[in-house]
């Protein structure tokens, strides 16, 4: 995963620079560049999860823990929004309609073998001549299937 700038955290987490300086005086995880901090959103996650939400609250502190919580999570759906646009996470959908149609594809590509081969078949009388054409044929088809797929995208990982 990416690094995010003092800038992009702030934005995840809704907080001022002044808040990330203070969390960053209290240990919150960064990489200091010459072009400033760096932070893994991950890690600053679950920094603060540890250090805001894992202790004990009085009815004086509770306001600060639903704040601390509502922070936290703000980050974790940033985090999730990161990984979308960074094409690590695709919607369920989009899966499921992709499997669908290369299932269709395969499907149709192995129900034509008979209308292509059962003519040539027919006027065949040697079984291994039979089985040689049956495995020419099918042999083709899944080639061309991979093909098919390889130009969609589909087995390289990409989105359509």
């Amino acid at each position: 995963m990416g690094k995010l700038t003092s800038n992009e955290v702030c934005k995840a987490f809704s907080i001022s620079k002044t808040t990330l300086t203070n969390w960053i005086n209290r240990g919150c995880p960064h990489e200091q560049t010459a072009k400033g901090k760096l932070f893994v959103l991950a890690e600053v996650i679950k920094w603060h999860q540890e250090k805001f939400l894992k202790t004990e609250s009085s009815d004086t502190e509770g306001l600060t823990k639903a704040r601390a919580m509502k922070e936290h999570f703000r980050a974790l759906l940033a985090e999730l929004e990161f990984k979308e646009k960074n094409g690590e996470l695709v919607p369920v959908e989009a899966v499921r309609k992709q499997a669908f149609e290369t299932a269709r594809m395969v499907r149709d590509s192995l129900l034509n073998i008979p209308n292509r081969v059962s003519p040539i078949l027919a006027a065949e009388s040697d079984h291994r001549e039979i089985n040689q054409i049956l495995t020419k044929e099918i042999t083709q088809c899944l080639e061309s299937l991979c093909s098919e797929l390889n130009q969609s995208g589909v087995t390289n990982g990409e989105k359509n």
